[in-house]
């Protein structure tokens, strides 16, 4: 067999059983707050368990492949890996949703995990407020996890997840090329991403703090926030919420959504990375243009003061190209000229190496320098020009690969759109939800499923499709794809 199966459950097997030891804080959250759920979590605990250690048990029989006394594990086995760890913990932390909220089915349940895991932010349950304040905080930590990524988390902290050497990274994101190390050792790089993941968590539930929120909820935002999820415990999401609380989520959004290496380069020494980065000058540019321009349409077309027009702006626009997918006001209903600007930004995303999800500008740059050269060459056919990135020119590898994803995204686009039209939807709301799940984004733009309107009410299999597709944006599509083709199994 090309892929050692005991291989792959045999890192599967800690990454369980890593999950069964977070839900140990919703459950001491509903024991002391609501006891009605303690059980639930503890049992969905113990499944975790017990299905990691039987997977520890399968995975002792896998192969002695060595590299210098180190187990060593092949490329193939790494995107299974990655693919059903991320399916699998859907899977279980979709068991206490399911078990706790009569009015959702499972496969509702396996929708709000997704949704959660991938940081899309969408939602089915209704009437947030009234729910179990330890399942709402549930989706919280599922947002945090989902965020910083489990491959990321995994070889932090169990070292036997790092044998597969930097090619790991590559299975749950593709910018972990040589560029955006900041240290050769894997090790010490997760540590420090993590680390400031943290730290960024911890200062923003300060900010939210000082903005006038109580501790639950302050946590809940702040996991929403830095994690660019999205799903708040509240239905007014941040409807409501101080100016403070929405200037200081708008700064973590986008943050967050700037590439984590780079940033942690500035911090370290190299204080000019973030400034000269040419992803997230471009980023910021962009971010501040439309922001700008959709300010001036609140501004001049639907009489907001300036103030409100410039915080209500800036926050959504930053909201969705984070793809936290916050609601504050519905943009939907605003003037024509802003609702275009959010339909045209709603796939993009932010930075590569970062929070968020979309395209990611990185691919889009790459591609406007491809767009460049072919102009040029067009007019100086013999002239020798080669499509740049940051100052560095681009291999033909990277280039074939960015090509291929953003094919795979607008195919993969086409596909679920059309299924989701045969599932019932309207044209509409099958194109923008289709997009705002494989983008990871939240809210869609059509006449049923917006801002003011969650997923509830829908098929089981639009759920599993939209499940799907969220999980296939989080993981850049091509990692999710190869395991599903014949010559991956050859």
């Amino acid at each position: 067999m090309v892929i050692n199966i005991y291989a792959v459950c045999r890192l599967l097997g800690p990454t369980l059983n890593a999950l069964a030891v977070v839900a140990v804080i919703p459950t001491l959250y509903a024991f002391f707050s609501d006891t009605t759920s303690t059980s639930i979590f503890l049992l969905m605990a113990a499944m975790s368990l017990v299905l990691g250690n039987v997977l520890i048990y399968y995975g002792n029989r896998a192969s002695r492949r060595k590299h210098q006394g180190q187990m060593m594990i092949t490329i193939r086995e790494l995107f299974l890996f990655t693919t059903s760890m991320w399916v699998l913990i859907a899977m279980i932390s979709a068991l206490p949703i399911y078990w706790l909220l009569p009015d959702v089915d499972y496969f509702g349940a396996l929708f709000e995990t997704a949704s959660a895991l991938s940081t899309t932010g969408a939602t089915v349950i209704n009437h947030l407020d009234t729910r179990p304040p330890a399942l709402l905080l549930w989706r919280s930590i599922l947002q945090l996890l989902g965020g910083i990524g489990f491959v990321m988390i995994a070889v932090a902290v169990l070292p036997q997840v790092a044998m597969g050497g930097m090619n790991i990274f590559k299975t749950e994101s593709t910018y972990f090329e040589n560029s955006s190390k900041f240290t050769p050792h894997m090790k010490t790089m997760s540590l420090a991403i993590l680390g400031w993941y943290m730290a960024t968590f911890v200062l923003c539930i300060i900010a939210f703090l000082i903005g006038g929120l109580d501790l639950y909820m302050a946590v809940n935002a702040a996991a929403c926030t830095v994690a660019t999820g999205g799903m708040m415990p509240v239905d007014a999401s941040m409807n409501g919420m101080s100016p403070f609380v929405h200037y200081s989520a708008s700064f973590f959004m986008f943050v967050s959504s700037c590439p984590f290496t780079v940033i942690i380069a500035s911090i370290t020494g190299n204080f000019h990375k973030l400034v000269h980065d040419q992803q997230v000058r471009g980023y910021f540019i962009f971010t501040l243009l439309v922001s700008l321009a959709v300010t001036a349409t609140l501004f001049f077309k639907n009489d907001y003061d300036l103030e409100r027009a410039v915080r209500i702006a800036f926050f959504n626009v930053i909201s969705i190209l984070s793809s936290t997918g916050f609601n504050l006001e519905d943009f939907t209903q605003w003037n024509p000229i802003a609702t275009l600007i959010f339909l045209v930004i709603l796939p993009l995303g932010g930075c590569a190496g970062s929070t968020s999800g979309g395209i990611k500008f990185f691919r889009l740059q790459v591609c406007a320098s491809l767009f460049r050269t072919q102009m040029i060459k067009s007019i100086h056919p013999h002239q020798v020009l080669t499509p740049q990135f940051n100052g560095h020119p681009l291999d033909v590898a990277t280039v074939n690969s960015i090509i291929t994803f953003i094919a795979a995204y607008f195919l993969m686009t086409l596909i679920s759109s059309f299924l989701a039209t045969f599932l019932g939807l309207n044209i509409v709301d099958a194109i923008t939800a289709t997009i705002t799940c494989l983008s990871n984004i939240g809210p869609a733009l059509g006449p049923e499923l917006n801002p003011s309107n969650n997923f509830a009410g829908l098929s089981a299999p639009l759920y599993v499709l939209f499940s799907f597709d969220m999980l296939l944006g989080r993981l850049e599509i091509i990692p999710v794809l190869l395991c599903m083709t014949r010559m991956f199994w050859r």
